[in-house]
């Protein structure tokens, strides 16, 4: 199967899979909302009505976080301490909810949320082991890349007295280490597709299993694999380009009683449908994945 050929079934399978692109939206906007609590609470006690307020719902103070964080001890390390266990417990929601999107793509008919979350009960626990594996992964990335050819980098170029040169030799370990998590991330990917597809398939089994698969078919691998996610990436790209733009309606004078209010409310939901849009494209390249392996397993994909 050629790497266009699985992409095109990926678009396919993600709208099969559209109770699964919605549940994976629900819940990371449910765990944003938790995450965001506690300093909104916080920032409504001390800010109260005031300007500073208004102008937080528009942009960020610098001053003002200096200014809170001095009159509340404490309060910014306990919210990273609860940022760092909500991020955790993302991680482990997506690598579970992952089992129903990527089950779904093995129904000829649409999946229905009782059907979902079966799935998801179905290969939990091995994706969970997955995700364990893929964070080892992750860390020996930025170990060995990272940190490792980052000192290395340092120690070389330390009694070099020309930044330019300097700059460009720091910057090959940064590179490598995103080429490092983007390769662990397409392992990932191939892993879970296996573990799902073959039913009596171990998670380290599944693991390196992908491995070889990912290394002996690298370029259209890593097309099926960069495709979508690059269209996730120029969404982004987009709202960026927006944000700007938003930001100065919001504060314009005129008007400022109606403007800003809606203003803010079409802004969140702008971010929200783009946040819908990326996961459907996550989705659709996992569904790309799953065409392109069947496809070299000799087994259907469902359609």
């Amino acid at each position: 199967m050629t790497s266009g050929t699985a992409i095109r079934q990926g678009l396919g399978l993600a709208r099969r899979a559209r109770t699964g692109v919605w549940i994976l939206f629900f819940a990371n906007l449910g765990l944003a909302t938790l995450a965001s609590y506690p300093i909104y609470r916080g920032v409504r006690a001390f800010t109260g009505h005031s300007m500073m307020s208004e102008q937080l719902a528009t942009g960020f103070s610098f001053d003002w976080l200096t200014d809170f964080a001095v009159n509340n001890p404490g309060s910014l390390e306990r919210y990273a301490t609860a940022i760092v266990i909500l991020g955790l417990l993302s991680i482990l929601a997506q690598s579970v909810l992952a089992g129903g999107v990527v089950a779904s793509f093995r129904e000829p008919s649409f999946h229905s949320p009782a059907d979902f979350f079966r799935d998801c009960r179905r290969y939990g626990w091995r994706l969970v082991r997955l995700m364990i594996i893929g964070l080892i992964g992750y860390w020996l990335a930025f170990r060995l890349l990272n940190e490792g050819l980052g000192s290395l980098a340092d120690r070389w170029t330390r009694q070099w007295l020309d930044d330019r040169p300097v700059f460009w030799v720091k910057l090959v370990p940064s590179a490598l280490t995103l080429v490092g998590l983007i390769f662990v991330n397409l392992v990932m990917d191939f892993a879970r597709v296996r573990l799902v597809m073959l039913e009596g398939a171990s998670a380290i089994e599944a693991f390196l299993a992908s491995l070889g698969f990912s290394l002996t078919r690298m370029r259209r691998a890593i097309v099926v694999y960069a495709v979508p996610s690059l269209g996730g990436i120029a969404l982004l790209g987009l709202y960026l380009l927006v944000w700007p733009q938003a930001r100065h309606i919001a504060n314009a004078p005129s008007g400022a009683q109606i403007r800003q209010p809606l203003a803010l409310a079409m802004l969140f939901l702008g971010q929200q449908v783009i946040t819908l849009a990326r996961y459907w494209l996550r989705v659709a390249t996992w569904g790309g994945e799953w065409a392109f392996y069947a496809a070299s397993q000799g087994t259907g994909t469902g359609n």
